[in-house]
């Protein structure tokens, strides 16, 4: 086994394995611990005793004779204290040698094969053992929920219990950089997935090969030695089973069975398929009415694939272009065949890609132009390939595979494509300015190529101005595009993705009707495929926009899935992101999370970074709303996590960090998020009402930091232009804001109107949140003025709203601001309080500061103040801690 560094290893197999150094460290020092690690597999709890227990006992410079490891053994299960003999333990008295004030360390590995009895009495010497410098490591496997052996150590050794994780990419990085093997973040999420986040596995295939090797995202990462000789065993006795795990491994894919077993050569599968299962090897699921059949895990297919050696490789490679049914797999079957270029097959290779992407299929299509790029024998002919890859590749959103090829790509003679590319990558990326240079400069070289290069740059600067919410751009980038296209031979993509587009940069420029017919024109022509995913995405996105909620859910949740449409992950981020402010908007706080979870872990598997602020944006609301402050601040700091100057990234960023400082209460917090975005120049589209509707929580920041003219001036123009367009929902918020403006300038009656007429315009509406947020509004700015029974209407019918959508953080602040309204009954009422000074008491003696006392009960710090004089005044007391020592004293 490799040395390992340090022990800093904790956080990449889980949050409780950063307790380990110290568990050892305690153990070392005085108190006897039983530290038990355990893993979905035996090998990666040893690998964790190798990752987190050793370094700490290197650093303690332990005799050999203290420090004793065993491996228990299967076959030794049922012999009662085999474990302690091989120890070196007395069978009846572990402790006897153990005792005494000598460092011991003894460490069983693969302890899920242990004898019972053996477990037991070292759990039980531990606890007797008390203040011994005696640490015992207990390895092994234990699956979530699993009664036996090791669960019972684990509820007898709850504090020192390690449930450890499969390693992400970031896992594999730390991981590797443990043995001072760096990485690339491709290459770790590659190798992440490949050993399905086993440590174990990791550390093999790092000892045994140059990660260098597999930077090229068509390098495959070979199988560990152990896997190999583990396949090797399982197929050694049965040949049917062998010829059907051999023909699943060419496939390399979950394959119809009637395909596996033509290509295996099998008239009757099945019965060969349940052996095959039943060796751990192969497992099968349906597909509507097909059986499909797949690996177990990743590594066992490669180990499977490579154990039969090159020349039945290649046979089967063969075979399978002739049996298989997708002309896109037969092709890749050929080309696995071939091992050498191949002008004819790269051609054929092209044309397939170009299909896909056609079709807008560019997963498949990125792959195809690899391949063909690999099979090619001219190098102009391998460039241009290489190029339509990368483009395909970032259309897919699949950003780590495109920055490994990179290098390759600005090896290749400079071209508009290629720049349109790069431009196209770092625009996923959400770097703004380089995707502006890069793109800009293709268009301009572009003029003397055909015209579908060109209607794909002005496709890519489409989409550009779609991210920086710059309407006006948009659709003239989008229409150019469109008019390109539709001149060109043969027929491209780019026209028919701007299509798909256009409708929400007419939306942008307050063209409604105009954007409605555009998807319906596009929606109604394009039903399937990745193409069909990209509008329906549009159209729910803009029928959000235009208050149309529910039909904008049902379409998003359609648009979400990749598979369904053998879609794009970029389209996909976008559905679920806008999926779960639709949800949010409808009071359905666990769809929207549910749409946010989906959306989680396509960003973090991706490396795309566009849709990235629209999803924590919608995260850091939902944790807000139910009172999880500290999820809601990593949720905002990822928002924020991008180096961007994309308006429509920037403006995520902003709503998530205003939207959670004002939930706790934060005003000029709020005010300062909103700095950057309004210091700079703005599209105009960023102001149309329905797409980002920000307008409202920043008068509502002013308002509560005392700039009720500031306030006053801003909500002006945006009201007029909500009227304009007659959005009901964006003219309810600002009534809403206007309604707060009115109460701080005591114009009562008015604020009163603005309230309800806020609430009036949402009437037949299933805008739940909203009304919600408005009641609640209403019912603070009536206690503030002392409308206390009309307040307590307001702030009943909030909590209601709150409490059926599980808004448990804004449940609390209802009950805050009814308290605030009514006369306490506690046995303090005695010194005759007023219900505001009860208030501003109870929460000081919960240990608030008098900012957020005020922002809770929606009040000025100045008002605290006053009160809190007057408190101590007529209580006789002198600070905070005597009004709290008298508080609990009563």
């Amino acid at each position: 086994m490799p040395q390992f560094r340090s022990a800093e290893l904790a956080h990449p197999l889980g949050e409780p394995a950063r307790a380990v150094p110290g568990l050892v460290e305690q153990a070392l020092s005085g108190r006897a611990t039983l530290l038990l690690l355990v893993a979905g597999e035996a090998a990666d709890a040893t690998a964790a005793v190798r990752a987190l227990v050793l370094p700490t006992l290197q650093s303690r410079r332990l005799d050999e004779a203290d420090f004793i490891e065993v491996a228990a053994m299967a076959w030794e299960r049922e012999q009662p204290g085999a474990v302690l003999e091989r120890l070196g333990l007395d069978a009846d008295d572990p402790m006897l040698g153990l005792a005494g004030q000598r460092q011991r360390v003894l460490v069983v590995t693969e302890a899920d094969d242990a004898d019972q009895v053996s477990l037991q009495a070292l759990s039980s010497a531990v606890h007797r053992l008390g203040d011994s410098p005696v640490l015992v490591v207990i390895a092994g496997a234990m699956e979530p929920g699993e009664n036996g052996p090791l669960s019972e150590l684990a509820r007898a050794h709850r504090g020192a219990t390690c449930h450890l994780d499969t390693l992400d990419g970031a896992g594999v990085q730390a991981l590797a950089a443990g043995i001072g093997t760096t990485l690339d973040e491709a290459v770790a999420r590659r190798l992440a997935r490949h050993t399905d986040g086993s440590a174990a596995a990791v550390l093999e295939l790092l000892a045994e090969h140059d990660p260098e090797t597999w930077k090229a995202p068509d390098s495959p990462i070979p199988a560990t030695s152990s896997a190999l000789r583990r396949a090797r065993t399982l197929l050694a006795d049965d040949e049917p089973v062998r010829r059907l795990v051999q023909a699943c491994a060419t496939i390399g894919r979950w394959a119809v069975v009637e395909e596996v077993a033509a290509l295996a050569e099998l008239d009757d599968p099945l019965p060969v398929l349940d052996r095959a299962v039943d060796l751990g090897v192969l497992r099968v699921r349906r597909a509507s009415l097909r059986l499909l059949v797949g690996f177990r895990s990743r590594m066992l297919r490669t180990a499977a694939y490579e154990s039969m050696g090159v020349s039945r490789q290649r046979d089967l490679h063969i075979r399978a272009a002739e049996v298989l049914g997708d002309p896109g797999a037969r092709l890749r079957q050929r080309a696995m065949a071939s091992g050498s270029p191949d002008a004819g097959l790269a051609d054929e290779l092209d044309q397939w890609a170009a299909r896909c992407a056609g079709e807008g299929a560019w997963e498949r299509a990125g792959e195809a132009w690899l391949a063909a790029s690999r099979m090619s024998v001219s190098e102009p002919e391998a460039a241009r390939r290489l190029v339509s890859c990368l483009d395909a590749k970032v259309s897919n959103g699949n950003l780590f595979d495109v920055q490994a090829l990179i290098p390759e790509l600005e090896s290749t003679a400079a071209s508009p494509l290629r720049e349109a590319v790069l431009g196209y990558h770092q625009l996923m990326l959400g770097h703004r300015d380089e995707a502006e240079v890069l793109l800009q400069r293709a268009w301009q070289q572009a003029t003397d190529c055909d015209r579908a290069t060109k209607s794909a740059i002005a496709h890519r600067l489409a989409l550009h101005n779609l991210v920086d919410w710059n309407s006006a751009e948009l659709v003239t980038w989008a229409e150019r595009a469109i008019e390109l296209a539709d001149g060109a031979v043969p027929s491209v993509p780019s026209g028919l993705e701007a299509h798909t587009m256009l409708g929400l940069g007419l939306g942008g420029e307050g063209r409604a009707a105009d954007a409605v017919q555009a998807y319906t024109k596009v929606t109604g022509s394009v039903r399937a495929g990745a193409q069909g995913q990209r509008a329906m995405m549009g159209q729910g996105w803009l029928h959000l926009a235009l208050d149309r909620v529910p039909l904008a859910a049902h379409e998003l949740e359609m648009a979400a899935p990749i598979s369904a449409w053998r879609g794009s992950t970029r389209v996909s981020l976008w559905a679920n992101g806008w999926l779960a402010h639709a949800r949010l908007a409808l009071g359905d706080l666990r769809a929207a999370q549910a749409a946010v979870d989906r959306a989680v872990p396509l960003l973090e598997q991706t490396g795309q970074n566009v849709a990235l602020p629209l999803v924590h944006w919608a995260a850091a609301q939902i944790a807000a709303l139910r009172g999880e402050s500290a999820r809601a601040e990593h949720h905002v700091s990822k928002a924020a996590s991008v180096r961007t100057d994309y308006q429509g990234m920037l403006v995520g960023a902003t709503l998530a960090r205003a939207q959670v400082s004002i939930a706790e209460g934060d005003y000029a917090g709020a005010v300062r998020a909103f700095e950057p975005m309004l210091s700079r120049e703005r599209n105009t589209g960023i102001d149309e009402p329905g797409f980002w509707p920000w307008q409202d929580f920043y008068a509502i920041a002013l308002v509560a930091t005392g700039e009720v003219q500031q306030a006053d001036e801003f909500l002006r123009p945006h009201e007029e232009l909500a009227a304009a367009r007659q959005h009901r929902s964006m003219m309810a918020r600002l009534a809403s804001a206007r309604g707060r403006v009115l109460f701080s300038q005591g114009e009562v009656t008015a604020g009163r109107e603005a309230f309800d007429r806020a609430l009036g315009l949402i009437s037949d509406l299933p805008l739940q949140l909203l009304r919600t947020r408005i009641h609640l509004a209403h019912g603070q700015a009536l206690r503030r003025v002392g409308k206390r029974r009309d307040a307590e209407a307001e702030l009943h019918n909030a909590r209601r709203g709150y409490v059926a959508m599980g808004a448990t953080g804004f449940v609390d602040k209802c009950d805050r601001e009814l308290k605030a309204g009514t006369r306490s009954r506690d046995a303090d009422s005695l010194t005759e309080l007023t219900p505001q000074e009860q208030a501003v008491v109870d929460l000081v003696v919960q240990g608030m500061t008098n900012r957020e006392v005020a922002a809770s009960l929606f009040i000025s710090v100045k008002t605290v103040q006053y009160h809190l004089t007057r408190v101590y005044a007529r209580l006789g007391v002198r600070s905070r801690a005597e009004l709290t020592a008298l508080r609990v004293g009563g």
